[in-house]
């Protein structure tokens, strides 16, 4: 992980001071010409930059929509992982980090050194769901047997009651906020078998599910529809009732980031989770608001 935010560190510390090289330029261009020039920063009156997880993304898509509806707010959603997303703040190339897990200290370390105070704004409840095909007759799987189904201890479906046929086992980069869940609460840090496929999404993850009857994955609970089937987990459903109490041992939650304490639209934009209509919105598109 520490070799990745490094790269991550290079990449967009390059990215930064290529917009920085470039809007000086502009600013020197249009001082020539008896031009102003525009003000510093990257959110504007009526613009919101974000990046980060892509579920989480989801639901920053999903206010997006309202406020361009409402009040004419052009929010540019980018879809990259939870670290990305989080360095995306820390170099100042987004407004907000949206992750589906909290800041690590290393980032918050960098932050420091770099002027920025991340806050964190809890957006909505959700849950990793353990998915595979609908035609698996398989109705659940205890944490103890996803562990050893993902660390190699268990290769074929009949060794846990299914059918016999060999596990197809499916997971999500390192970098995601959901795959690093899952490797606390599932794995509890063991090392998954090589003999997995890593997928980008968990779009990627859910479709290849779909047209794979052997496979196993874990997706959002957010995004469980027909075409995939979610297992009962320790015996226990992942529904709206069960995440929101802490029953169901998968839980997790989406956060957006800011740097300091949101002001203006910004503000208005990371709070729409606690209004009526916003919490109408995320329950409208399978997302649990939070507490």
């Amino acid at each position: 992980m520490a070799g990745m935010n490094s790269s991550i560190k290079k990449i967009l510390s390059g990215a930064a001071l290529c917009c920085m090289l470039f809007a000086a330029f502009i600013d020197a261009a249009n001082a020539a010409d008896g031009v102003l020039p525009t003000p510093s920063g990257l959110i504007a009156e009526n613009k919101i930059i974000t990046d980060g997880a892509p579920l989480a993304g989801v639901i920053a898509n999903i206010f997006a929509l309202d406020f361009l509806k409402s009040d004419g707010i052009d929010v540019r959603v980018n879809e990259t992982d939870a670290a990305r997303g989080m360095y995306s703040l820390i170099y100042k190339t987004c407004d907000i980090a949206n992750t589906t897990r909290r800041i690590h200290p290393d980032e918050l370390a960098e932050a420091g050194k770099r002027g920025i105070n991340p806050v964190e704004h809890l957006i909505a409840q959700d849950a990793i769901a353990i998915v595979v095909h609908p035609a698996n007759p398989l109705k659940g799987l205890t944490v103890d047997q996803i562990r050893k189904i993902y660390d190699g201890t268990y290769s074929n479906w009949k060794q846990v009651g299914g059918l016999n046929r060999p596990i197809v086992r499916l997971q999500l980069d390192r970098a995601s906020g959901t795959q690093e869940t899952f490797s606390e609460l599932v794995m509890k840090k063991r090392p998954v078998t090589r003999r997995t496929v890593t997928l980008l999404s968990i779009r990627w993850v859910k479709s290849y599910i779909t047209t794979t009857p052997d496979a196993i994955g874990f997706i959002d609970h957010g995004l469980v529809d027909r075409s995939v089937k979610a297992l009962l987990v320790n015996g226990i459903e992942q529904s709206a009732q069960h995440i929101t109490d802490h029953t169901y041992p998968l839980g997790l939650n989406l956060y957006m980031y800011t740097n300091g304490q949101p002001v203006g639209v910004l503000k208005r934009f990371v709070e729409y989770a606690k209004t009526a209509l916003g919490r109408e919105s995320l329950r409208a598109h399978g997302f649990i608001p939070g507490d």
